[in-house]
């Protein structure tokens, strides 16, 4: 078959894959001049009637080859005008672009660039799609710097014939669509060939100083030439094999989302960003930890918008950092997100976890009395907390009305024994004072509104029959002082104080 038709075929079939064929929607095709994109373009001229799909040719002028870079842009739009396409040209400084936003590398800024100035074009137009000339040679080269950076499943699957727009993120329209990932740079040179079309050579794909370049010409050639001829194949087909893989995984995770997801609302459909997600600790445990990995991906990026910083040492800090029930604490994450784990929660929000709480962390589980005593008086110094117990004959007490949250009246018989002071921990009932049957501590945070991130640190008083005190909200119904004590009863007051 010539290679007109099969890059034809491949492409047609690409857009009814997409479901762009025969809506009549324009499709920005973004145009280097180079030999893939000039083939996209003329390919997609070619079917333009037959699969009622409108054209707009967008070329970015990256100012930095001077004369040459000016020549392509001439070369683009006399294209476009040659064909009877509407076309946008545009010119920008990358370096410049890279120092006003403080992009480490080059490469980044300019892609940034690109896709900035593509998306804008979209946009002004209403196109729901732009198409880019990525053929299989750049997703194996893709693939492979992935692979050396060390990446997961996600950096494997390189890029896919469909995807959300990259930059900047969070854009609901248009979409990236690469109708020649199934095509190779050789077949799109020898398109241009059979066609009798011209196309430019882009000097900067010869500048060793782009990590892309090196993988280009010297890495793949070298391992073809050693290892194995047929290497380019190889890439590619780990990459369709990877997203097989990561389809299935993205079922299974949408399947157990909604029991993972505490706040906001779950929800299969594509993530909106998000101020603050949080996951229940229990249900995120019990899934495999391929799964787990996933979990915590999309929850950075339905709060942070994206994952182009998220790396794969990122996702192993996380993991890490989780395992086991003990671990809590914060870890901060790439573009000023943070991760706070706490006992029951795993929490992803903008900026450093807040430090309005008002209540000093425990040092763990601190023991008040002998299990086997009741309580008796003294000072307990617990690190930032200073906690008094006094007991007094209740006709020596007029008022047993608390002065303020962190003070409390108890009656020693009722309370029990083997008081210690904690914090929460999974499956804690509490029955509030004034409430008939207990119900879940959980429960009684939220009608309290005790703010989420306060809740691992509020003071617990347990005793042998439970929790007698929530300190700062309300003590047990069961630990109340009664009315009907006899003179002479003892009643106890226990007193919180900032300042151990």
């Amino acid at each position: 078959m010539p290679v007109v038709s099969l890059v034809d075929s491949k492409v047609s079939a690409a857009l009814q894959r997409s479901g762009l064929e025969g809506r009549g929607k324009t499709i920005v095709v973004g145009v280097s001049g180079g030999a893939d994109s000039s083939t996209l373009l003329y390919s997609l001229n070619r079917l333009r009637e037959a699969c009622r799909i409108d054209l707009h040719v967008a070329h970015l002028n990256h100012d930095f080859r001077g004369a040459e870079a000016d020549e392509d842009a001439r070369f683009v739009g006399a294209l476009a005008n040659e064909l009877g396409l509407p076309f946008s040209v545009e010119k920008l400084d990358p370096i410049a672009y890279q120092r006003e936003r403080h992009i480490s590398s080059f490469e980044q800024g300019a892609r940034e660039m690109r896709y900035r100035f593509m998306a804008s074009v979209a946009q002004r137009i209403g196109a729901p799609a732009v198409a880019v000339g990525h053929t299989s040679d750049d997703q194996a080269e893709t693939v492979l710097l992935h692979i050396l950076r060390g990446a997961g499943l996600h950096g494997l699957r390189g890029m896919t014939e469909t995807a959300p727009w990259p930059f900047p993120p969070g854009l609901e329209s248009p979409v990236i669509f690469r109708p020649l990932l199934e095509v190779n740079k050789s077949e799109t040179v020898e398109y241009c060939r059979e066609l009798q079309r011209d196309y430019r050579q882009d000097s900067g794909n010869s500048l060793f100083r782009f990590t892309r370049n090196r993988v280009r010409q010297d890495l793949l050639p070298s391992l073809a030439a050693d290892y194995n001829p047929r290497v380019r194949e190889a890439l590619v087909r780990l990459a369709s094999s990877a997203s097989l893989d990561l389809d299935y995984l993205q079922q299974e995770l949408d399947r157990a989302w909604p029991e993972i997801l505490l706040s906001p609302p779950a929800s299969t459909e594509p993530v909106q960003p998000s101020t603050t997600v949080v996951l229940g600790r229990r249900p995120l445990s019990s899934l495999h930890p391929a799964l787990v990995r996933m979990a915590l991906r999309r929850a950075y990026i339905t709060v942070n918008g994206d994952s182009r910083r998220l790396r794969e040492n990122h996702l192993r800090a996380m993991t890490d950092f989780i395992s086991g029930n003990s671990r809590t604490g914060e870890l901060a994450l790439p573009s000023g997100i943070s991760l706070h784990a706490t006992a029951s929660e795993i929490i992803f929000q903008t900026g450093q976890y807040p430090a309005d709480c008002p209540y000093p962390q425990l040092a763990g589980p601190c023991q008040l009395s002998d299990p086997n005593i009741p309580p008796t008086d003294g000072i307990h110094h617990l690190r930032e907390w200073r906690v008094s117990i006094e007991t007094f004959s209740i006709e020596n007490v007029p008022d047993l009305r608390p002065p303020d949250a962190l003070t409390a009246w108890f009656h020693p018989e009722s309370l029990g024994t083997g008081l210690i002071l904690r914090n929460r921990s999974d499956g804690d009932r509490f029955q509030p004072l004034g409430m008939a049957d207990s119900k879940r501590l959980h429960n009684f945070f939220i009608d309290q509104k005790v703010p989420r991130h306060w809740r691992d640190r509020v003071p617990l008083l347990v005793s042998d029959r439970g929790i007698a005190w929530v300190v700062g909200y309300r003590i047990a119904e069961w630990a109340k002082v009664p009315r009907d004590l006899p003179p002479g009863s003892p009643v106890m007051r226990m007193r919180f104080e900032l300042g151990g």
